[in-house]
């Protein structure tokens, strides 16, 4: 099953990717789904097998535009 990391700010969207796309984690870049109440974003979704190691990236690169993790 995938995950969802929606964010405010497409850069950090963008960071979280390339960070993932250097440890070799599968992801993709979509828009925000509406669901999710935030207009304008983008999401990264990922396999939720990496799903600490995601967090992990958001804490360390102080992606604070975040939303959380959904699934």
């Amino acid at each position: 099953m995938n995950n969802i990391a929606p964010f405010r700010s497409r850069s950090d969207a963008l960071k979280l990717s390339r960070a993932l796309n250097e440890e070799r984690i599968a992801n993709i870049i979509i828009n925000t789904p509406r669901n999710l109440g935030v207009s304008c974003g983008l999401s990264v979704v990922f396999n939720e097998n990496y799903i600490e190691k995601v967090r992990s990236i958001i804490a360390e690169k102080s992606l604070t535009s975040s939303l959380g993790i959904f699934r």
